[in-house]
């Protein structure tokens, strides 16, 4: 917002709202931030998105990184959004969001059963779910889905899959990103082969991570928010795809699992982290 002339506290206030942990409270703050004190909602994820576009349609509403806003009924088309909805979505086709699973499977042959962790709860991780599934079909690879829909649910997931899989893909899910860094810990110490949709957590020590580079997406968010408070209509205002992806590859981890990453994978990644 700064790249765009507003400086907080001088010509903008922001009223945050994290709801890590609180997510079944996403209607309530909804309904609160909806009582006429505010000229514009910004949501990122694809839960957060469904709350207050439920809670008014007065207010204008840009959401960050939701996922098939048409097919969910967030919009009535991604050129034209209709009513005070627009924003940016994630790439929902099949071959971006099957991509994670293709990476993990070149990076380590011999992964034949994929446990996948995804949250029932958050419409958006059921497309990747789906898109997941039918990519493993040509590759031969069993997809085992993990359902969490809680903090608590990360320890009974992996104590579910344990011995059961022999890589992990992890969908880029608000729940699952809070708790990135037990996902990552843990997949390290049973010696799993993990895949992230948020490069971060290939910081944090993950084998890869494959996505939207986030950055650059809540980047153009802002000229939306300044378009709208200027005085554009969100219905004018296309749905947005992401025009950049970004492949990080952690070859510490690789080496602490016993792999050689394939020389195709690290020509193509965007950051190798040695």
């Amino acid at each position: 917002m700064r790249d765009v002339g507003y400086v907080e506290g001088r010509n903008l206030v922001i009223d945050y709202r994290w709801m890590a942990g609180r997510e079944h409270h996403y209607g309530d703050v909804a309904r609160e931030l909806s009582d006429g004190r505010i000229d514009l909602i910004v949501t990122a994820g694809h839960p957060p998105a469904l709350a207050p576009k439920a809670a008014t349609s007065q207010i204008p509403i840009v959401a960050l990184a939701v996922v098939d806003p048409v097919g969910s009924g967030l919009v009535a088309s991604l050129s034209h959004p209709d009513g005070n909805f627009t924003g940016l979505s994630l790439d929902v086709t099949p071959e971006a969001n099957g991509k994670m699973l293709q990476l993990l499977i070149e990076a380590d042959p011999a992964v034949t059963r994929v446990g996948v962790l995804w949250n029932s709860a958050n419409p958006g991780s059921g497309v990747y779910l789906d898109a997941v599934r039918q990519e493993a079909q040509p590759l031969r690879v069993f997809v085992e889905p993990y359902d969490v829909r809680h903090a608590e649910d990360v320890d009974g997931a992996f104590r579910a899959l344990n011995g059961r899989v022999e890589g992990l893909v992890v969908f880029p899910e608000g729940l699952l990103w809070t708790h990135r860094r037990q996902i990552v810990d843990t997949a390290q110490a049973a010696r799993l082969p993990t895949i992230f949709g948020y490069r971060d957590a290939a910081e944090l020590g993950a084998l890869m991570s494959y996505g939207p580079d986030l950055v650059d997406l809540f980047m153009r968010g802002a000229s939306y928010v300044d378009k709208i408070l200027k005085g554009a209509k969100p219905a004018d205002l296309p749905v947005q795809q992401p025009t950049k992806f970004e492949l990080v590859v952690n070859l510490k981890a690789a080496e602490a699992l016993g792999l050689r990453v394939p020389q195709s994978i690290l020509a193509r990644a965007d950051e190798i982290i040695e």
